[in-house]
């Protein structure tokens, strides 16, 4: 609910002046009244023309007295006697033009009316006129001119033109303020007994304007007037009942004084009344009466009204939350400069609550709440000039309006002072001030101040240590429902900080500040709930309440729970929400976060490879001296990714970390010794780096030594020392390990051969979360390979090793699409997903890639993008990249031909191992293309080629040994490889072995004869 700070009395406010029926006024002072059976004699006497008795019978009709009211032949006979000069009715029928009672409304002709009474010198006329230059009503503002008129009009006596003329000296309407005249008018008009002349003089006595403070006399003064009805005293005097101002308290009988001036729509009245059934004042709580009576009062445009309206939309009580709503009554009561509605509508535009969020807007509502003196808005102000909220941020100017309401003893203000004080924000840092000021503001109720000064207290700021007195201070805040003290006293009874420790007691006040949703105990909860203490251990619950806390902005609990996200702790693994928690703790500037989101943002862990920005966030977490992104910074520093590479930087950044003993950092130290980067190589150094964390239980270090093992790195080759490191890191589930057990089940080392246990590998590291096992898996199913044949399967697991940010996979993928495997065929979506695979470097991918824009498949063609991504490729030593690189070099695709050119490529590629390029290297060196002939050279690279499986190889190789080309003449040698290339569908291998057998030993001799003297065979 918003804050009630604002007076609920009357206002010595000109624009609350209303036209008074003043020929009621002076008849009701002189006890006139007329009874029914006068009306007819009157209406009789009229209509033969007596003149006289015009006037009294307009207001017949105008009061309802003796006959219904009917305002229409009120006007019709105001109008006759006006006609006969009778100033009453001029100036009534003036007002009848004024208000649209029984004419059609027309404030210039209720000006000539007034002025033809003033021409008169006629006093109500005089204050009716005035009132018209008062409010602009009919003539043009002029409140010069409305004090002169109703010191005209106060000048006979009028009551009414006195009280008005009172009111312009209250609030230096037209003239000077003089608070001590206004009060003499004021007693003037209510010595002639005119009701709010009485209760104006009343709002002198209570407020000692003019006259010296007298509750007691002001509440005898709004009673005398609310005994002559007039509803804005009987209001008052309620509130004299509700506060006990010069009467006894009495809240019910405040009740029935604001119902009955509720009831005779005196708008003040009943918003007055609404707040009672709003605050159970007098009544018991009805928010739906409350909306009721605050909504009669705001359909009168009354401010406070209209703001509490704003309140009741904005919180939902009787009525639907609303907040659009809840925005347009705070703006209609804004527009009457009503502080605290402008104060609350500061707070929409700034929070964006039904309002389209505008920060500097909301910052400009406060400013001119506060410049109206509302202490809340100085104080908002104050907060937004601290943190530049829509403003250029000023703490300087913030302290001197904290100062201005605190002045007001707004609590709040003060609290936030002593938090400048203490932090020296703005003004100089005095801690004694600053815990002088949460006393202050502790003393006169307000919570927040009583948890600082609790901490002051705990550490000794500005006052001497003091923990026992800290708890007390705790306690007392935590017993008012304070969620930050709730919390700080549950970090007391853990650490047994000035009370016994007591674990079970802290969840205890944990749980009451989780309840109220403060984020730090929601934290500290949930890590109770992680380490079991004090209560029941239950992961799921800590994930529960890092979410609670992470709802709240709480940078620690975010990353926790996007830590669990990483790891699959009491959530279900999801690597991609796990780097949005990471990134919103690290934009908060938490270490731990920062270190997680750059080395996500390094690997593609739930997010795109980004090693630029992923180096940013590890140096701001390193410089904080956390080991994690040390280690990670200096493994960019190393391979150069995202920063210049520097190897001897790297290892400091590593030798920093692992000497804090941190296994990460050994782990990543071992691995410079095992490449050599920034170090002299050291295999064995390395693997006893690796041995090192993996003893620790590093799972990544115990997955490296058994690559170690696996390969003779550092260590003697061991399969079975592989295999075992290898099952204890797949043991802490580390996905990795689990996917290369797979490789040494499929494929024999270190442990049977076992297909199905392969498999089973594979699903335990997707489990894992570790995504290449997708692709191993796809291609099991690829394959047939411990599982049935399956190529849709394959294409399935395939996917979600792509979707999840595998390259291989993706390369997979696309390759599957390019060729209709397991899926339809789709060259353009396969296209896609090589371009994926590329963008993280899968060289396969590029070669791929290369092939589908030289021959237009699923792309336009284009030549020389083939020779780009091949050129890519085979730069990094891709063997396939290299040779058909090197084929666009001899055919002059996309690129000029250039044999020799070619010829490099192959030969890089041959040599290693790529029997494609093996081959066509043999052909070049069989025909001297790009080099110089070498028919032995051939023969050589046709025989590695053919040991491949190359069939245009074992063709070539065939033709050698049957002509005895490079080689002696093997016509059987020769007849073997053609079979063997037949067998593999080559119809040229059948070809030949027709031939072959056709010819006669001796013939075949003749022509090998004639070969050899051409090319010197």
């Amino acid at each position: 609910m918003c804050p009630e700070n604002e007076d609920r009395a009357e206002f010595f406010n000109g624009d609350q002046v209303v036209f008074v029926n003043t020929e009621l006024i002076q008849r009701a002072v002189a006890g006139l009244q007329k009874s029914r059976e006068e009306f007819q004699t009157l209406l009789d006497q009229a209509e033969l023309g007596d003149i006289s008795v015009q006037y009294d019978l307009a207001m017949k009709y105008a009061d309802g007295d003796g006959v219904d009211r009917d305002m229409a032949k009120a006007a019709y006979w105001f109008a006759q006697a006006a006609e006969q000069g009778d100033m009453r009715a001029v100036e009534a029928l003036g007002r009848c033009y004024q208000l649209g009672e029984g004419v059609e409304r027309d404030e210039k002709q209720a000006v000539e009316l007034f002025q033809r009474c003033v021409d008169e010198d006629y006093a109500p006329g005089q204050c009716s006129l005035g009132l018209c230059y008062e409010n602009g009503s009919g003539v043009e503002h002029d409140p010069v001119r409305a004090a002169e008129l109703y010191q005209l009009s106060a000048d006979q006596g009028y009551a009414p033109g006195q009280c008005n003329l009172a009111v312009c000296y209250l609030n230096a309407i037209g003239v000077e303020r003089d608070d001590s005249h206004a009060a003499e008018l004021l007693r003037q008009s209510a010595e002639q007994d005119f009701p709010r002349g009485i209760s104006l003089l009343g709002c002198c006595y209570r407020d000692g304007r003019g006259v010296e403070q007298d509750l007691e006399k002001a509440a005898g003064l709004f009673r005398r007037a609310a005994e002559k009805r007039y509803i804005p005293a009987v209001c008052d005097l309620g509130l004299c009942y509700e506060s006990g101002s010069g009467v006894a308290e009495d809240l019910e009988k405040a009740v029935e004084c604001y119902t009955q001036a509720a009831e005779a729509e005196y708008a003040p009245a009943q918003c007055n009344l609404g707040y009672c059934y709003l605050a159970a004042i007098g009544v018991e709580q009805d928010d739906v009466k409350a909306a009721e009576w605050i909504g009669r009062s705001a359909e009168q445009d009354y401010p406070r009204a209209l703001r509490l309206m704003g309140c009741l939309y904005q919180d939902g009580r009787g009525v639907e939350k609303d907040l659009e709503k809840a925005a347009e009554y705070y703006r209609r009561s804004a527009e009457q400069e009503y502080p605290p509605a402008l104060c609350d509508l500061g707070l929409c535009y700034e929070n964006g609550e039904g309002v389209e969020k505008d920060e500097k807007r909301g910052t400009e509502l406060y400013r001119r709440s506060g410049e109206l003196g509302y202490a809340p808005a100085q104080c908002n102000l104050a907060f937004c000039l601290l943190n530049g909220i829509g403003v250029e941020k000023n703490v300087e100017e913030a302290v001197t309006w904290l100062k201005r309401a605190a002045e007001q003893e707004f609590p709040r203000a003060i609290s936030i002072l002593g938090d400048c004080l203490g932090e020296g924000t703005g003004v100089e840092k005095d801690e004694a001030a600053s815990a002088a000021c949460y006393q202050r503001a502790a003393d006169l109720g307000y919570v927040p101040a009583q948890c600082a000064l609790g901490l002051c207290y705990e550490i000794g700021s500005g006052v001497e240590q003091d923990e026992k007195r800290a708890v007390e201070w705790y306690t007392k805040a935590a017993e008012q429902g304070y969620a930050p003290a709730q919390c700080n006293l549950a970090v007391c009874c853990l650490n047994g900080i000035g009370t016994e420790a007591d674990a079970e007691q802290a969840v205890v006040w944990l749980k009451n500040s989780v309840a109220r949703g403060f984020a730090r105990a929601m934290d500290i909860l949930g890590d109770c709930y992680r380490n079991g203490t004090g209560i029941e251990k239950d992961e799921k619950k800590a994930v529960e309440l890092y979410r609670q806390a992470m709802e709240q902005g709480y940078a620690m609990a975010i990353c926790d729970l996007g830590l669990c996200y990483e790891m699959g702790s009491g959530v279900e693994q999801d690597e991609k929400q796990a780097v949005e928690y990471y990134r919103q703790a690290a934009q908060m500037g938490y270490a731990g976060a920062q270190c997680n989101l750059g080395y996500c943002l390094l690997t593609g862990t739930g997010t795109v490879e980004r090693s630029d920005e992923a180096v940013k966030w590890f140096r701001r977490a390193a410089e904080q001296g956390y080991p994690r992104a040390q280690s990670l910074l200096a493994s960019c520093l190393r391979d150069g990714r995202g920063v210049e590479a520097d190897e001897q930087e790297s290892v400091r950044w590593y030798t920093l970390a692992a000497e804090q003993g941190y296994p990460p950092a050994q782990c990543s130290l071992g691995l410079c010794y095992e490449n050599g980067d920034g170090v002299e190589q050291d295999p064995p150094r390395a693997a006893e780096l690796y041995r090192q964390a993996g003893e620790q239980g590093y799972a990544p270090a115990q997955c490296n030594l058994a690559v170690c093992y696996l390969n003779g790195i550092g260590v003697h080759e061991d399969e079975g020392q592989a295999v075992e490191w290898l099952r204890r890191a797949a043991a802490q589930g580390f996905g990795r390990a689990l996917s290369i057990l797979g490789d040494c089940y499929r494929r024999g080392v270190g442990v049977n051969r076992n297909l199905e246990q392969a498999v089973d590998c594979y699903k335990q590291a997707i489990e894992d979360g570790y995504v290449s096992a997708f692709c191993s898996l796809g291609y099991c199913y690829e394959t047939g390979e411990g599982v049935p044949e399956n190529k849709v399967k394959a294409v399935e697991y395939y996917t979600r090793g792509a979707q999840a940010g595998d390259e291989t996979s993706q390369c997979n993928l696309g390759y599957c699409y390019l060729e209709g495997i397991g899926a339809k065929k789709d060259p353009g979506r396969g296209v896609s997903w090589l371009h994926k695979a590329a963008k993280q470097g899968s060289l396969r991918a590029m070669c791929l890639l290369g092939g589908c824009y030289r021959d237009g498949t699923g792309v336009m063609k284009d030549e020389k993008k083939c020779v780009e991504y091949l050129t890519r490729a085979a730069e990094r030593g891709y063997a396939p990249a290299q040779c058909n690189l090197g084929l666009c070099y001899e055919q002059g695709t996309g690129v000029a031909a250039d044999t020799a050119k070619a010829v490099e490529w192959y030969t890089r590629a041959a040599e290693s191992g790529d029997r494609a390029a093996q081959c066509n290297l043999g052909y070049c060196l069989l025909n001297g293309i790009g080099t110089a002939r070498n028919p032995a050279g051939a023969v050589e690279w046709f025989k590695r080629a053919a040991e491949q499986g190359s069939v245009r190889a074992m063709n070539l190789l065939a033709d050698c040994c049957r002509d005895g080309v490079g080689t002696e003449p093997d016509r059987a040698r020769a007849e073997q490889l053609y079979q063997e290339a037949a067998r593999q569908g080559s119809r040229e291998a059948e070809e030949s072995l027709k031939k072959l057998h056709a010819v006669k030993p001796e013939h075949h001799q003749a022509k090998k004869s004639i070969f050899k003297r051409l090319f010197g065979g």
